[in-house]
């Protein structure tokens, strides 16, 4: 079972703030957003966030920039997972690549009734 997962997409210009960088909200969103994905495709459960934690932005992301998400599955729990998603932008006229963004996300598996259910570690 793979323990990882990446995305990539072009920021737009509905993602910026006033001052034409991308929202970190929209930021934490992709995060999350990946951090589920990741999960539900490896645990093949319905799962939930339970903790973010350090995220730290370090660089501005750009109308226009190519951005790219890299999670991985870092700790497994008997219900949960412990995910660490890096957030890249790369300027594709300038070919110029950044960090922007790192953080920790738990998410919890659920079964059907809303309970912790059983994760199976391979």
């Amino acid at each position: 079972m793979d323990t990882k997962l990446s995305m990539s997409f072009l920021a737009e210009p509905n993602d910026a703030n006033f001052s034409g960088y991308v929202h970190g909200g929209k930021v934490m969103k992709w995060i999350d957003e990946i951090g589920y994905a990741l999960a539900v495709k490896y645990s093949k459960k319905y799962c939930v966030t339970k903790f973010v934690d350090d995220i730290e932005f370090l660089k501005p992301i750009h109308i226009g920039d190519l951005v790219k998400l890299d999670a991985e599955i870092i700790k497994f729990g008997n219900t949960s997972l412990r995910i660490k998603v890096d957030v890249s932008s790369t300027n594709l006229i300038k070919d110029n690549t950044k960090k922007n963004c790192e953080c920790f996300i738990v998410f919890v598996a659920l079964d059907k009734k809303g309970n912790k259910s059983k994760i199976n570690k391979l």
